[in-house]
């Protein structure tokens, strides 16, 4: 058989005082009223009956005297007894009530105490997520108007959610935030009430040596001050101990005797929890008719009250009886019931408030326990001098050896910060070094290169300077004496057309020399312009050759005034790219374009002759071209393939 248990949360809330200190600043109380008022909170845990009629009247007289105030205490105290007795549909109704007349007349104080009664109400009736919305709003009130009384009732109650939930733990720690909040302030009660609570986890843990220990504690206060009604929560967990104990005749003993309490008192739901366990007693001990009884008693009163935790459990146990008496039809139809209560009950969706209260309170708990953590230093007056002077004394060296420990760190940090950007200045040193190196070793060379061209075109300039010289000299001089010699033969000769002939022949052998020796080295193109002589040069070529080449000078004025050795330049590179065409490229028409611009000179020659392959290897005229254009820092670009001419740009720069 299944065993039913609750776990009881006492939460006789200060809410009185709260109301008492509006009341004296507004005058609003009368001695009828405030009788009634001391006969509730006198009879509240000892007589419900008296106590409930005191609040009734005092609810009737309030709203008789338009008092609302004094209303909103007795709905208040309506709310609260009825969460006592177990009636938790009334405690919902009263206190929404008290909640809804607080709003409208702006009073925030005691919003805590309602929202921790109805999430009590609710939590009791199995409504998990309802209940954790309101210890929710319990909590935020709480913290709003500084009601510590209230904040430890919220954590005892979130405690008893957890218990439920077997997270013992977690119960045990929100246990241990009420303590020290009731200890804060001076509550007595609020501490056995949470030893109570730590009795019942132990209970729910197997521990019922130790929880007995504490039962029997708070029962020893309990019963001297005559709070019957804990007396009675008491006296139910000590009587399901027995029962799980097996020890059933002492159980039946003590759960009569509780029941008589309960009943005098009338707490309705835990009435039905002793029903309960003494219908199970009486069944392991072979009354079925007794035990039959008892759990028809506590089905009555538990499907009234809307006890669903409850009820699923006693029609299994009504099920299992009528089955053990062979009754299979009542015990069929006990058990469906049974399947069906608790499929209303898991639609609440228990696993929903796990997350919630995981969720929603971690914060507020983590700042409860720092705030709590704290409070708890405080001792007395001698203690706490003594506990500071031993606090700062420890402070202090942790201070030091800290500070110290920190200044060690940083001084190995920055050694070590120091150490690794000195290395990486060595190695960033070493890698511009060696790149300086590198490029000197490349400057070096680059310079060697262009020594090496300047000197080869020196001595390029200094030979053709010397053929054009020994052919001027030499061969010019000598085809001059030929040709007197020959004017002075002819006059003494009749054959006139012969004489005529070899006299042209001579004469254009003269020419040709003079021409040669002048391309081979030119006089200085300022005294003769270089655009004349670059024109006259090719119109030699054109009349000797059937190829056609056109010359475009842009303009013509501005290149002549060009320094004379980028002009040389010019020339011996449209000399040599002529004499590769004539030579190679079997060309028709050829186009020289020279066009000076502000910093460079643009020498652009088109043929349309048979091309060649780009990546073919040049010879020897092309080669002298790029260092040629090495030396000056030019440029050279050739576009052509075979079958499509040639095209060739350069340019030179005016420096």
């Amino acid at each position: 058989m299944k065993l039913i248990t609750k776990h009881h949360i006492l939460t006789v809330v200060v809410f009185f005082g709260l109301i008492n200190l509006a009341l004296s600043q507004t005058s609003d109380s009368t001695p009828g009223i405030d009788a009634l008022a001391k006969e509730y909170y006198e009879n509240v845990n000892i007589n419900p009956q008296i106590a409930k009629k005191a609040a009734t009247d005092w609810l009737k007289e309030s709203k008789k005297q338009n008092i609302e105030l004094q209303e909103v205490r007795a709905l208040y105290a309506l709310g609260n007894l009825s969460n006592i007795i177990g009636d938790y549909k009334s405690t919902i109704s009263y206190t929404n009530e008290t909640i809804a007349l607080l709003h409208k007349l702006k009073i925030e104080k005691g919003l805590a105490a309602c929202y921790n009664i109805i999430a009590s109400a609710y939590k009791y009736l199995g409504d998990y997520p309802k209940a954790i919305d309101n210890f929710m709003e319990c909590l935020s009130y709480s913290e709003k108007t500084n009601n510590k009384v209230q904040e430890a009732n919220a954590y005892q109650n979130i405690a008893t959610l957890y218990l439920l939930q077997k997270e013992y733990k977690k119960a045990a720690e929100n246990l241990d935030r009420a303590a020290n909040l009731y200890r804060e302030i001076g509550d007595d009660d609020g501490v056995l009430t949470t030893l109570f609570n730590f009795a019942n986890i132990l209970k729910e843990e197997g521990k019922f040596d130790q929880a007995r220990t504490h039962y029997q504690t708070v029962l020893g206060y309990r019963e001297k001050e005559g709070n019957k009604a804990v007396v009675a929560y008491v006296n139910i967990n000590l009587a399901q101990m027995l029962v799980e104990e097996g020890r059933c005749e002492e159980a039946v003993v003590a759960l009569k005797k509780t029941l008589a309490l309960l009943e005098e008192i009338q707490f309705t739901s835990d009435i039905t929890i002793v029903l309960n366990d003494l219908g199970l007693c009486e069944t392991k001990l072979g009354h079925t008719k007794s035990a039959i009884h008892y759990f028809q008693r506590a089905l009555a009163i538990g499907e009234e009250q809307s006890l669903l935790r409850y009820n699923s459990d006693i029609y299994k146990n009504l099920a299992q009886l009528y089955q053990d008496d062979g009754n299979y039809k009542k015990a069929l139809e006990y058990y469906q019931k049974g399947v069906t209560t608790i499929a209303d009950q898991n639609s609440l969706d228990k696993e929903k408030y796990v997350a919630n209260i995981q969720e929603r309170y971690e914060t507020q708990l983590k700042e409860a326990r720092i705030q709590l953590l704290e409070k708890e230093q405080k001792l007395s007056d001698a203690e706490l001098q003594k506990a500071e002077l031993k606090v700062k004394r420890q402070r202090l060296i942790r201070n030091v050896f800290i500070i110290g420990f920190i200044l060690v760190l940083l001084t190995l940090i920055v050694l070590r910060l120091l150490y690794i950007q000195r290395l990486r200045v060595q190695k960033e040193l070493g890698v511009q070094q060696e790149e300086n190196a590198k490029q000197k070793i490349n400057q070096m060379m680059n310079d060697h290169k262009l020594s090496v061209i300047e000197r080869y075109q020196e001595g390029q300039d200094q030979e053709r300077e010397r053929f054009a010289r020994e052919i001027h000299d030499g061969i010019g001089s000598d085809l001059a004496g030929i040709r007197i010699a020959f004017e002075h033969y002819a006059e003494n000769h009749e054959d006139k057309s012969q004489s005529k002939r070899i006299s042209n022949a001579i004469n254009n052998a003269c020419i040709d020399v003079r021409s040669l020796s002048h391309q081979l080295h030119p006089l200085p193109f300022s005294k003769i312009g270089f655009t004349s002589f670059l024109s006259d040069f090719i119109s030699q070529i054109t009349q000797k050759s059937d190829i056609d080449i056109k010359t475009y000078f842009f303009p013509e004025e501005d290149i002549d005034q060009l320094p004379q050795d980028v002009l040389a330049d010019a020339y011996r590179i449209v000399q040599e790219l002529i004499n590769n065409i004539l030579k190679h490229a079997e060309a028709s028409h050829v186009d020289v374009q020279l066009t000076r611009h502000t910093d460079h000179l643009n020498i652009v020659i088109n043929d349309d002759g048979k091309g060649f392959q780009k990546n073919k290897k040049h010879g020897i005229g092309l080669r002298n071209i790029k260092e040629r254009l090495q030396k000056v820092k030019g440029s050279l670009d050739i576009d052509s393939s075979p079958g499509h001419g040639t095209s060739i740009t350069i340019d030179i720069p005016l420096k």
